[in-house]
C-alpha cells in the first residue's frame, strides 16, 4: 500500500473517532507503525499551556508506564518554541543535543518531533524514537511525520471542539438545573412532578404534613420548600434530628430546659418550639421518638402547649409542624413503639418522596448539578461525565438515593485526572452493582430499558472479542479501541472473566 494510501485511510479512521482518549493511542500506533518506530508519544496543551491529553505507546502497542522518563524534552520543547519538525538520525553524535541528559540514558539512536498547529498556533506535538541500527530515520520518516501531524492536528481538533461543545452544553444545564426543578428540589421526571404538585397544593394550608421516603432522598428539602411557599415563610424554620440525640437531651432541645432541671443546666435554655414560633417546625426521623415524649409533642399539635424542662408553668407555641420519617409508622404503631393518636394528628396530608431509582433521568440532572457545583469549590477542571458514566449512574439503584449521588460525585471530583469523571472514578460498588431489576415490563422506565439493552450488548459483545482472541485481554482492547484498563473494568462490570475465553477456539 503507498504512503499516500495508507495515510488516507488513517485519516478515515481518525476522523471518525471523536473521543480523544481513544483517537490519540490509535493516532500513535498507526504512527509507530507506519514509521518504524519503537516509542511514541502526542501531548496535546490546553489555553494556559497545560497538559490536557497525553498517549505514550510503544511498538508492541502497550502504553509507556512513566512517558516523562522515556522521551528527549529538550527535542519536544525545541519543536514547540520553534514551530518546525526535527528529524535527527543519530542523536548520541548531534551537537544540538549535548546538553540532553535523556539522550545518552536512554541511548536514542533516531528521534523525530512535529508540532500539532491550529491556524499556526502549536497545541501539540508528536514524538518518536528508535534505538534500532536497521530502523534509523530519514527525510522521508520526517515526510511522513508532518503528514502524520496534519492529519492528527485536524482530528484533535474536531475532537476538541466536539469536547468542548458537550461540555458547555452540560454546564449549561447545570446552571438551569433549578429552574428545570423547583426550588431547591431538581427533577423533571413524573414521580417528582407528583411531588411538587402537593407542594404546591399544601403549602398554603396549616396543617401538618408527613414526609415519607427512603433514607437520603431528600425529605427535608421537600420541607423546606413547604415552608418557602407557605405564609409562614418570612418566619424561621427549624430542623430537629429527632434520632440524632438520647431521649432527655432530645426533649430539651424540644421544648428547652429550667436552670438546674437537670445535672449541667446551670441556665435556662429556650427549644427548638420557641425558636419556631409563627414559622414552622421541622421534626426529621420521627419514629426514632420515644413513646413518652410522643405524648409531649401530642399536646403541642392538639393545644399548641408545652412544657419545658423542669418547669410547672404551660406555655404556648403557634407553629406548624412537619414529620419526616423513612420507617413504616404503621407497623411501629402495631410493634408498640409508635402512638397511634399522634401518628394520625401528623399524617393529615402525606407526601411521598420518590428513591432515586425511581426518578430515571433527574439521577444525571443532579449529577451534573452537584459536579458543577464541588468543581467550582474546589477549583477543579472538572467539566462533564463520560458516556460510560452516564450510563453507569442510570443503571445504579442507589440504595442512599441523593445523599449518596450527592458524596460519590464529590469524591469523583476530587479523584479524577482529567476533565471527564471516567468510569473508573465512580466507586467500585458502583461498577459492581448490577441495574435494577426489571419485575413490571409495563411500568420499565425508557431509559432503564435502554441501559439494560445497553448492558447486554456490551457483555455480548466482550464476550465475542475474548472468544476470538482466546482471552487475549491485550489484543481484544487493541481491537475495541479501548484502554485495556477500561476492558478489564468493563470485563468486572460483567463478570467475565480472562480464563473462561484462554481455551475456546473462535
Amino acid at each position: 500500500m503507498s504512503n499516500s494510501q495508507t495515510l488516507f485511510e488513517i485519516s478515515k479512521a481518525l476522523v471518525a473517532e471523536t473521543d480523544l482518549n481513544k483517537l490519540l493511542p490509535l493516532a500513535m500506533d498507526k504512527v509507530i507503525e507506519q514509521t518504524h518506530a519503537e516509542r511514541g508519544l502526542i501531548i496535546v496543551y490546553g489555553e494556559e499551556d497545560e497538559l490536557i491529553f497525553e498517549a505514550a505507546r510503544q511498538l508492541s502497542q502497550k502504553d509507556l508506564a512513566k512517558p516523562e522518563f522515556e522521551i528527549s524534552k529538550t527535542i519536544i520543547q525545541s519543536v514547540r518554541e520553534s514551530g518546525r519538525p526535527i528529524v535527527i538520525k543519530n542523536a548520541l553524535d548531534d551537537p544540538r543535543l549535548d546538553a540532553s541528559v535523556s539522550i545518552p540514558r536512554l541511548r536514542l539512536l533516531s528521534v523525530a518531533c512535529a508540532p500539532l498547529r491550529a491556524e499556526e498556533k502549536i497545541f501539540g506535538v508528536i514524538y518518536i524514537d528508535n534505538r534500532n541500527l536497521a530502523a534509523i530515520f530519514d527525510e522521508s520518516t520526517g515526510k511522513l511525520l508532518s503528514e502524520f501531524a496534519e492529519l492528527i492536528s485536524v482530528a484533535v481538533r474536531n475532537a476538541l471542539e466536539r469536547h468542548r461543545l458537550l461540555a458547555r452544553q452540560r454546564e449549561l444545564q447545570a446552571e438551569l438545573a433549578e429552574q428545570q426543578g423547583y426550588g431547591s428540589l431538581l427533577g423533571r421526571s413524573p414521580a417528582m412532578l407528583e411531588v411538587f404538585k402537593m407542594i404546591d397544593k399544601v403549602a398554603p394550608a396549616e396543617a401538618t404534613v408527613l414526609i415519607t421516603g427512603e433514607t437520603g432522598s431528600g425529605k427535608e428539602l421537600v420541607a423546606r420548600e413547604l415552608h418557602r411557599k407557605s405564609r409562614r415563610c418570612d418566619r424561621e424554620f427549624v430542623a430537629l434530628n429527632c434520632a440524632a440525640l438520647p431521649e432527655n437531651l432530645l426533649e430539651s432541645e424540644l421544648f428547652g430546659h429550667e436552670k438546674g432541671a437537670f445535672t449541667g443546666a446551670d441556665r435556662k435554655r429556650r427549644g427548638q418550639v420557641e425558636s419556631a414560633h409563627g414559622g414552622t417546625l421541622f421534626l426529621d426521623e420521627i419514629g426514632e421518638m420515644s413513646v413518652a415524649l410522643q405524648a409531649k409533642l401530642l399536646r403541642l399539635l392538639q393545644s399548641g402547649e408545652y412544657k419545658p424542662l423542669g418547669s410547672e408553668a404551660a406555655r404556648k407555641a403557634e407553629v406548624r409542624v412537619l414529620a419526616a420519617t423513612n420507617r413504616d409508622l404503621r407497623r411501629r404503631i402495631a410493634e408498640g413503639y409508635f402512638r397511634e393518636d399522634l401518628f394520625y394528628r401528623l399524617n393529615v396530608i402525606e407526601i411521598k418522596v420518590p428513591p432515586l431509582r425511581g426518578r430515571g433521568e433527574d439521577v444525571l440532572l443532579m449529577a451534573e448539578y452537584f459536579l458543577a457545583r464541588f468543581a467550582r469549590q474546589s477549583s477543579r477542571p472538572v467539566k462533564s461525565f463520560s458516556e460510560e458514566a452516564r450510563a453507569m449512574l442510570l443503571q445504579y439503584n442507589f440504595p442512599g438515593n441523593v445523599r449518596e449521588l450527592e458524596n460519590l460525585v464529590q469524591r469523583a471530583v476530587v479523584l479524577t485526572e482529567g476533565d471527564l469523571i471516567q468510569p473508573e472514578d465512580l466507586p467500585l460498588t458502583l461498577a459492581e452493582a448490577p441495574a435494577i431489576a426489571d419485575t413490571n415490563a409495563s411500568e420499565t422506565n425508557f431509559n432503564l430499558a435502554k441501559q439494560r439493552l445497553l448492558s447486554n450488548f456490551e457483555k455480548e459483545f466482550l464476550s465475542n472479542l475474548l472468544t476470538a482472541t482466546h482471552g487475549n485481554v491485550s489484543e481484544a482492547a487493541r481491537r475495541a479501541g479501548m484502554y485495556k484498563a477500561n476492558l478489564i473494568q468493563k470485563m468486572q462490570q460483567h463478570g467475565l472473566k480472562r480464563e473462561d475465553f484462554v481455551a475456546r477456539k473462535p
